[in-house]
């Protein structure tokens, strides 16, 4: 069935909770365009494709320990694209990257090794009952 024209469009119930006032503008939109569909939304555009924000996480993960302005560096000798630190950081957060600290330990030395391997020597055979009575801070 196809409908040739509209000439009313009545709106006496919306679904789902909207307004009478909402439905009157979809009705009003659906004469005009003969669709509901959304526009394309205004606004900037991008300032990196979706190869370069790839190629961004790429490096980022390669080098570890590559710094946020090294990485807008990187971007521009490969693909002449110039971004902000910023920029680079929020592509990053978006594919899960997020800038840390390592975290910072004191090296074993042989001795300490030897010394924890002898102590682990020496509890491997406890039961239940020595167990209960250590206090493990």
């Amino acid at each position: 069935m196809q409908i040739l024209y509209v000439k009313y469009v009545s709106v006496h119930v919306c679904v789902g909770g909207a307004s009478r006032e909402t439905g009157l503008i979809s009705a009003r939109k659906f004469q005009d365009t003969g669709s509901i569909e959304r526009k394309p939304v205004q606004g900037r555009k991008r300032a990196t494709t979706a190869t370069e924000d790839r190629y961004l996480s790429i490096i980022a993960r390669r080098n570890r320990v590559a710094t946020v302005s090294q990485l807008s560096r990187d971007l521009y000798a490969a693909t002449g694209t110039r971004v902000s630190r910023v920029t680079v950081s929020k592509r990053l957060h978006e594919t899960g990257l997020f800038a840390r600290r390592p975290a910072v330990c004191v090296p074993l030395t042989s001795t300490n090794r030897r010394v924890r391997l002898a102590w682990c020597r020496e509890h491997r055979d406890w039961s239940m009952d020595q167990w209960t009575t250590v206090l493990l801070t």
